[in-house]
């Protein structure tokens, strides 16, 4: 896209992080080396940087060059903000505002805000500061990355007419193409990390004349791979073209890589374990979108901000497999399985992927946690309704 006439502009929303140890091997370093390489502008904060560690998240950023911007994160010790507010970038001859906010469904438990020693100021309010010192600096257009949801994001749209442009993350919503809603550009795709959205804008005078924009799926086979990211990703990790462990290179990798690989290695095991909802969606893409949409995919939010949420037999249904190995920690937070993901219910990702059907799921798994004490109204039929996909109804697989 750099290569084309009409400039660029490259932002994230959040959750660009990866988790500290993944099963498949995809680590930080891997993730900003590849960010820095496509030269990203501006990245918002969102839960996982959070729950990563902010003190060491700014000194990786700081290194591979990536600029974050958040105008409602602030240093509770000082009453300063944790980063900065906003940032002016040049697209062309634009003059292009950015900053980010978090809140809506992104839920940062107070214990975690303890651990980092921040705090979450007004949305609404710390967005119009933004808007109100870019439009200081001339800024041809304004935009908002919304860390916050989709449902949330479509509240901003009535309370920050100013801006030209809200990105939204966080949820995974789709928009399929963007859509202008008093006055303002709304856009949002999946949050997977092969998944990009693009806003084209047509700029007159510094007013946005017409605008077009998708949502996409980025595959292998979609243009050649830069080299640079093929040697971090896909030659260290040891993966085909489609990303998964292979034992032989496809052709095109570095010939002293491609004869060690050629030999023959021992079958290796996959360890059991938890992957997290984000992995499913990889081959269920479609049952994942439904999921997004129940109350399952907001199970934490209830638990974060009710009077239980010191109680860990409440945790314990409200995140996936809470102090079991490889599960979400009991003295730690792990966004990536907050919720009531696929594994809660068919059991861990692992026995999945070696070709096992998923687990069963009958009244039992559900009585586990919907309770006569927590679930009184609990219909089990009426519910299982509204939970289940019809994509899922067609091909059963347990």
């Amino acid at each position: 896209m750099r290569r084309e006439t009409n400039p660029v502009v490259v932002f994230d929303t959040g959750n660009f992080i990866a988790r500290r140890k993944s099963s498949y091997g995809y680590d930080t370093p891997i993730t900003l080396q590849s960010l820095q390489r496509m030269g990203y502008d501006a990245v918002g904060i969102g839960d996982k940087e959070i729950s990563w560690g902010l003190d060491e998240l700014e000194v990786e950023l700081e290194t591979h060059d990536i600029h974050p911007v958040s105008n409602n994160l602030i240093d509770a010790e000082t009453g300063e903000p944790r980063f900065e507010t906003y940032r002016i970038v040049r697209a062309g001859r634009l003059k292009v505002g950015v900053t980010s906010t978090i809140g809506g469904s992104a839920v940062i438990p107070s214990t975690l805000q303890e651990r980092e020693k921040i705090r979450l100021d007004d949305i609404v309010i710390a967005s119009r500061e933004a808007l109100r010192r870019m439009e200081e600096e001339k800024a041809d257009l304004k935009v908002l990355l919304a860390h916050t949801g989709l449902e949330k994001a479509q509240e901003l749209v009535d309370s920050l007419p100013g801006y030209d442009l809200i990105l939204v993350g966080h949820d995974g919503r789709i928009i399929d193409e963007p859509k202008k809603e008093k006055g303002v550009i709304l856009a949002a795709t999946k949050t997977r990390s092969n998944w990009f959205g693009e806003v084209t804008l047509v700029v007159d005078n510094g007013t946005i004349q017409n605008f077009s924009g998708r949502s996409w799926e980025l595959k292998q086979d979609d243009g050649p791979v830069d080299p640079f990211l093929k040697e971090v990703t896909y030659t260290k990790l040891e993966l085909d073209e489609q990303g998964n462990r292979v034992a032989t290179k496809p052709e095109g990798f570095p010939k002293a890589e491609q004869s060690r690989a050629a030999e023959p290695e021992p079958a290796r095991e996959i360890a059991a374990a938890f992957l997290g909802g984000e992995k499913c969606a990889l081959c269920h893409g479609e049952i994942h979108e439904h999921w997004t949409k129940t109350a399952h995919a907001s199970a934490f939010k209830t638990i974060a901000e009710g009077e239980e949420r010191e109680n860990p037999e409440c945790w314990k249904c409200h995140v996936v497999g809470l102090g079991e190995k490889t599960g979400h920690p009991t003295t730690a937070l792990e966004p990536n399985l907050w919720n009531v993901q696929c594994e809660s219910c068919h059991g861990m990702g692992t026995d999945h992927v070696r070709g096992a059907s998923r687990k069963k799921v009958d009244k039992s798994v559900c009585l586990g946690c919907h309770t006569e004490e927590w679930s009184p109204d609990f219909d089990y039929d009426k519910y299982l309704k509204e939970i289940t996909c019809s994509a899922a109804l067609r091909h059963p697989t347990g």
